[in-house]
C-alpha cells in the first residue's frame, strides 16, 4: 500500500486526460454544441487553483460547484462517474465507449448530459463522458471532476494567464494577440492539436499541445530513441506517472535543449512513457509546464497558440 504523500512524491508527470480519445464516438449524429457568452463578450477573469500547474478553474454543472481542468489533449470532455450519478445526470446514448489515455488500460464509459455554467458563459448540453476521475485527482492531489476538451475548446479562446494566476474565455472574433506575443503554429493530428518540438539536434517532432499534463515535455519510447536522450551514458532515473489509464512508470532523462517555435529552452526534463496498447499514436505530450512563465492563449480554430511574456507589475508604494 503506497501512501498518497510517498505516491506524490514519486510522480514524474500528471496527465488528466492524457490524450483521450473515445472509441466510436465520431460516427455518432452528435448536434453541434452549443455555447453561450453572455452579451457575445469574453468572461471575466478565473482564479486558477494554486498549485498543481493546471488550468483548474471554477464551474457549476446542473447547479453544483466543482472544480474543472482545462485539457486540450482530450478529444472531449469528462466528468467523474460517481459525481454524474449523484447529480442524476441522464445518459445520451446506451452503447458503451472506450477511452484510452496514453498509457495503461482503456476505460468503458458513456456519455450524459450536464448543463454546464460558469460567469459569463453558459454550455447548457455538454455531453461529457462519464470517467473515474476522481482517482486521478486524488493521486495528484487535485480536487476537480470535469475535463473540458477540445468540443468545447473548439468552439472559443481560452486565454491563462500563469503568473497573475487567472484565465478566461473568449468568443474567437474577440481575441487580439498583443503585439508582442510570440505565436507557435498548430497543425492536426486526428483532430488534436499538434506543435513542431525539435530535441537538441534531431529532426522535428510533431506532439500533442496537453495542457493537462504538467510537464513540459514527454516522449514515447520510440520518439525518446529517436531524438537520442536514451542513448547509452545519458542519466535516466525511474519515476510513475498518473492519467487516464492508472498510474504508470516511466523514466526520466534530460535534453540538453528543446526548440518549440522561436522558443529555446535549455536544461529540460523529459518524461519517457510506454505507449499503451491499441492506444492512438502519440509521439509526444507538450505540457502545461511550458506555459507557465507566459500569459497564453490556445486558438484551436485558428491553429495558434500565442505566448506573451507578463508586462512588470506596478505596485503602489505603501
Amino acid at each position: 500500500m503506497i501512501s498518497r504523500r510517498v505516491l506524490l512524491s514519486r510522480l514524474a508527470a500528471v496527465a488528466a486526460g492524457g490524450a483521450t480519445v473515445w472509441a466510436f464516438r465520431d460516427r455518432l449524429p452528435w448536434p453541434p454544441l452549443e455555447v453561450a457568452f453572455e452579451g457575445g463578450r469574453e468572461t471575466p477573469w478565473l482564479p486558477l487553483a494554486q498549485g498543481g500547474g493546471l488550468i483548474e478553474i471554477p464551474v457549476t454543472v446542473a447547479g453544483a460547484p466543482i472544480r474543472a481542468v482545462v485539457d486540450s489533449g482530450a478529444q472531449f470532455s469528462a466528468i467523474d462517474a460517481g459525481l454524474a450519478q449523484r447529480l442524476g445526470l441522464p445518459r445520451t446514448v446506451a452503447a458503451p465507449l472506450l477511452a484510452y489515455g496514453v498509457s495503461g488500460r482503456p476505460q468503458m464509459s458513456h456519455t450524459v448530459t450536464a448543463p454546464l455554467a460558469l460567469p459569463g458563459l453558459a454550455i447548457p448540453a455538454l455531453r461529457p463522458a462519464a470517467l473515474q476521475l476522481a482517482d486521478i485527482a486524488f493521486v495528484s492531489g487535485r480536487d476537480f471532476q470535469l475535463l473540458i476538451g477540445r468540443d468545447v475548446l473548439s468552439r472559443l479562446v481560452i486565454e491563462a494567464d500563469f503568473p497573475r494566476r487567472r484565465a478566461r474565455f473568449l468568443p474567437r472574433p474577440r481575441y487580439h494577440p498583443p503585439p508582442d506575443a510570440v505565436a507557435i503554429p498548430l497543425a492536426r493530428k486526428r483532430g488534436g492539436p499538434t506543435a513542431a518540438v525539435q530535441v537538441e539536434a534531431a529532426p522535428p517532432l510533431e506532439v500533442l499541445v496537453d495542457t493537462g499534463a504538467t510537464g513540459i515535455l514527454s516522449l514515447s519510447e520510440a520518439a525518446a530513441r529517436a531524438a537520442g536522450v536514451l542513448a547509452p551514458g545519458r542519466p535516466v532515473s525511474e519515476a510513475r506517472s498518473v492519467s487516464l489509464g492508472g498510474l504508470s512508470s516511466v523514466r526520466t532523462t534530460q535534453a540538453r535543449t528543446v526548440r518549440v517555435g522561436r522558443l529555446m529552452l535549455r536544461d529540460v526534463e523529459v518524461q519517457v512513457y510506454r505507449p499503451a496498447d491499441h492506444a492512438p499514436a502519440v509521439s509526444g505530450l507538450l505540457g502545461a509546464g511550458l506555459l507557465q512563465p507566459f500569459r497564453m492563449a490556445l486558438d484551436l480554430s485558428g491553429d495558434r497558440l500565442w505566448l506573451t511574456l507578463p508586462s512588470p507589475l506596478i505596485v503602489p508604494r505603501n
